[in-house]
Formats: structure tokens, sequence, C-alpha cells
């Protein structure tokens, strides 16, 4: 059977990068083998391609270039794959045009072809399961951050029924969580199917999730959230913030703009790469293939895809900085409304430092200079190439981290910081206080 995808480019170059072929198998690349690569692309656009009217401007420009020898001295595979990618993305204005280098990937395609023809169920070949469970599935990271946030980063949707199992289990180990983060900055896209599954934990059963104008019979394809039992639903008094960045793509992409339509997730980040359009993969030869949009993909919410534009953030900042966002989103929220006294009060207490690491504060060599001197206890306090440093009883030399509003926080002990009175006068007491509300006050000598 053939599986629906929204961008499996990432899932391509990933096991490129890995798979270990020795030198004798690498395949000759010369001038016949181009040609026929390119006239095999271009056969298949004419076939498949959602926007046929695009392919005459693209078989044109290929069939030039190839003619004057534009790509003959590009010897080494993936140097004629870069050029002619390159070229099939700006003829056809769309990054979805892609042939990759994969024989793994091939033997699945042809395998997944029979199959279809046979009536027989989907299967993978052993080498792909080595492959994506080598890879555990693409997934990252999985932590529970300060206050029960569940944190979770994967770097595509791979086939469902391959992935199923471990996204399943990621999101149980999450589901507790007082708010979620998923991390999608680096994800690249994958299965149509996998995606659906995981707007199943945001969305009730039922929900439209999205409508694909196929080309093949001009007809219209609805998609829905389906029950499944593997799924625990994520309450919708959870808030949800998704992580992209301009390396978001395909299937990341919908996934993150259907919540956002649908108002169930915040986005943060920076605007995501604009591969809206779901298509199959296609075998060009023994090992390359080429991924072909054949049908456009359109939100339910909107009525409008995000082909070429991507996803727009609700919060746009650095892909470096989303995350701390997101936190200081979350948390402030906490901090002013949060019926557990304990998460409010960690909340109050994080807030400040996710500031300061957005926008850091800075302090003034005239304000440090009343803070500098020593502390009963063999405590000492100095000022150094612009910073504040400790040093403790034993003689351990330590930088604090100014917050502002003369308060300096320790940086291997989060939970400790110092707060110094700033009325223009020398200090004569400096209070060290924790997040749990104890204090102890530091008398200077």
């Amino acid at each position: 059977m053939k599986s629906t995808t929204l961008g499996f480019m990432g899932i391509a170059m990933l096991m490129l990068a890995t798979l270990q072929l020795p030198a004798q198998a690498d395949p000759p690349f010369g001038d016949e083998m181009k040609k026929n690569v390119i006239q095999s692309a271009i056969s298949l656009l004419h076939e498949h391609y959602i926007f046929p009217e695009k392919v005459k401007t693209i078989e044109a420009a290929l069939l030039k270039k190839m003619n004057s020898g534009g790509y003959s001295s590009l010897q080494n595979p993936p140097d004629f794959l870069r050029e002619l990618n390159a070229d099939l993305e700006r003829e056809g204005n769309d990054h979805h045009l892609n042939i990759s280098f994969n024989p793994e990937r091939v033997a699945q395609i042809r395998l997944d072809e029979q199959n279809e023809a046979d009536g027989k169920p989907e299967v993978f070949t052993e080498q792909m399961m080595q492959r994506m469970r080598y890879e555990n599935f693409r997934m990252r990271k999985l932590e529970r951050l300060d206050g029960n946030v569940g944190y979770f980063r994967f770097l595509n949707f791979l086939p469902l029924m391959a992935a199923k199992e471990s996204m399943a289990s990621a999101m149980n180990f999450i589901r507790h969580s007082g708010a979620l983060i998923l991390d999608l900055r680096e994800n690249g896209g994958g299965d149509a199917e996998s995606m659906n599954f995981l707007l199943g934990y945001f969305l009730a059963d039922g929900t439209q999730t999205g409508a694909w104008q196929h080309r093949e019979g001009n007809r219209t394809e609805k998609i829905f959230v389906k029950p499944d039992p593997a799924v625990q639903k994520i309450p919708d008094d959870v808030p949800v913030h998704i992580l992209v960045s301009n390396r978001t793509s395909s299937a990341a992409e919908g996934f993150a703009y259907t919540l956002q339509q649908y108002k169930r997730a915040t986005i943060v980040g920076e605007q995501t790469k604009g591969e809206g359009n779901p298509g199959q993969l296609f075998v060009l030869n023994d090992f390359l293939y080429i991924m072909i949009p054949t049908m456009e993909g359109l939100n339910p919410v909107t009525g409008k895809g995000i082909e070429g534009t991507g996803v727009t953030p609700d919060i746009a900042v650095s892909p470096g900085s989303s995350l701390a966002r997101a936190l200081l989103e979350i948390y402030t929220q906490w901090a002013l409304s949060s019926p557990n006294p304990a998460q409010k009060q960690l909340a109050e207490w994080l807030v400040p430092a996710l500031k300061n690491e957005l926008q850091p504060n800075t302090l003034s060599k005239e304000t440090a200079m009343l803070l500098v001197g020593e502390y009963v206890g063999g405590r000492r306090i100095t000022y150094e190439g612009g910073s504040v440093f400790f040093h403790n009883s034993k003689g351990k030399k330590i930088r604090l981290d100014y917050l502002g509003n003369g308060v300096f926080q320790h940086p291997e002990d989060r939970w400790l910081r110092l707060q110094m009175p700033i009325d223009g006068s020398p200090v004569q007491s400096a209070t060290w206080f924790w997040d749990d509300g104890g204090t102890e006050t530091m008398e200077k000598k």
C-alpha cells in the first residue's frame, strides 16, 4: 500500500548519511544515467504532479540544461542530485520536488507497490525496520521540565505501522503534564497517517483535520481524527506550545497549522518552510526515488493551504530562544492563576530567570562596587571583567548571573539567589533566599 507522505526528505537524507555501502557499490552517474533519471522524472511529473501546468516549464528547463552539458561535470552522485533538485525546486517553485538516493527506501517503495497490487497489507523490509529501530523512530528527547511541563522533541513522522507503539509510549509519558511543549524545530515531515494519529491526542474524534484535492479524478478527500484505543486524550485545559523554525517542514507544518487554527496550540518560533501538499514516492531506478505532490492540502478551518507560505507563528522569536519563550508563557500564566500553590510559587521563581535569559539585564560597575567586599564567615564578593563573583568559605569562586532589581542568580544551585539593597550607599548586608521562601542574611565585615 502506498502511504501518503507530506515530505520524507528528512528521513531520506538521514538514511543516505548513515548508509554504509562499499566503494564498488557506488552507481556510475554518467551522462546516459543522468539522462535516464531526468527523463523518468519528467515522465512521472506529467503523470502525477498536482500542478500539471508547471511540468512543461520544468521539462524545458531541465532538458535545456542537460542538452547543453549543464550536468556533465557532476560525476559525484550527491553533487548531481543537489544541482538537479535545486533546478526542480526553482522551476516548480515547490520544495517538495526532490530526488533522493536511498536503495533501502527504493526497495521499500517497490514492496509497497507490489503489496498494493496484490491486495496485501503494508509490511517493511528488514533493512528498513532495522534502520527505523536504530533511529528510535526519529524520536530524540522526552522530558519532564520544572513544574511538570512535558517536553517532546522528534525529527520526523515515520510510518504509523512502525512508529505507533513508540509514539504512543512517548505521549503516555507526558499526558499528565500541566503543559506541553512539542519541539518541531528540526522536524522534516513524513507520514500523513502518523501526523493525523498525533493530532488525535489533542482534537476530538471525528474532527476534520484536512481536505486533499487529488489530481486523479479531481476528487476531494476529507481527513478526520479516527477513534483509536491507543490514544489517551490530552485534556483541553492543558496548554500546548509548538516550537517551529524555517527547517520545520511538510507534515510537521501541517500538524502545527491544524492545531493553531483550531486554537489548540500556540506556535512559537519563526515562519516555517512552506511545504504543504501531500504526495507519493516514485522509483526512478534501483537507488533513486522522487517525491511528487499528487494532491493539494487544504485546512478545514481556513480553506487554505500552507504551500509556499508556511505557518506564521503566534509568537515570533529566533529558534534558539523559542523554548525559553514558550516556558515564559507557561510560567507567567501559572504565576498569575495556578490553583496549585507549589506550582504557582515555582513559576514565580522561574519567570525572572527566563526574562533575563531572553533579554539579559546589565549591572553598572558603580552599583556592583557597592556590593563588593569581605563578608562574615570567610566569604567575599568581587567584581571582575564586568561580572560579580561570590567566593564561598571554601574558596570556591562562582560567577553570579544578574537578574535585575539587585537580584543575582546562583548559576549552579538554581534554587538559590542573592538580593542586595539598591539605595546608592555601600551594602552592609545581602540576603540569600531560596525558592521555598527560606532566607539567610550575609553581613559585610
